[in-house]
């Protein structure tokens, strides 16, 4: 699977985001694994480290999860 256009900055957001609000690669997994996020936890470290590429959907949830967290910490 190749990646798609909109995908590097998509990964470079979500980097920001985790490094931002100190948030650890298990932490987001567990949240995107609870709202049915599809990818173990190691293919979403894979993700994130730029080494694999993940669905529309599957970004779509890592990013929502992301933001759920930061949002629960507030």
């Amino acid at each position: 699977m190749g990646f798609e256009p909109h995908e590097p900055e998509e990964r470079s957001q979500l980097n920001r985001t985790l490094k931002d609000a100190d948030i650890t690669v298990a932490e987001l997994w567990l949240r995107y694994f609870g709202m049915s996020g599809t990818a173990g936890e190691y293919e979403v470290q894979a993700y994130v480290e730029g080494l694999i590429s993940l669905p529309a959907l599957q970004r779509d949830l890592l990013a929502m999860a992301a933001r759920e967290i930061i949002s629960d910490a507030a």
